[in-house]
């Protein structure tokens, strides 16, 4: 029996959002995909471009599944940190052509 090609075969991509806050309806901060493409390299960017998405919501009505919430701890100054934003790391399976 032959193997399915690969590149017919669905595949995790990753999405990470940084928003301003918890909230899934909050702006977002700070985009970045990842690819499931060999030699791929995300580019890490906090300034907008041309984000598809302006809240973790909006990539929610697109078909993207939310992996992984924010983790809330306690509020904290975030001046002093380098963190941007509330992390939501979110997954959608897709065929992804080289």
């Amino acid at each position: 029996m032959s193997q399915p090609d690969p590149s017919t075969q669905p595949r995790q991509r990753l999405l990470y959002l940084h928003a301003r806050t918890p909230n899934v309806f909050s702006d977002i901060l700070g985009y970045t995909p990842i690819e499931p493409l060999k030699d791929y390299r995300p580019e890490i960017v906090a300034t907008e471009l041309d984000w598809p998405y302006k809240t973790v919501h909006d990539a929610i009505i697109d078909g993207w599944q939310i992996v992984q919430f924010p983790h809330l701890q306690a509020p904290f100054d975030d001046r002093d940190l380098d963190v941007v934003g509330y992390e939501f790391i979110l997954q959608k399976m897709e065929v992804v052509s080289q």
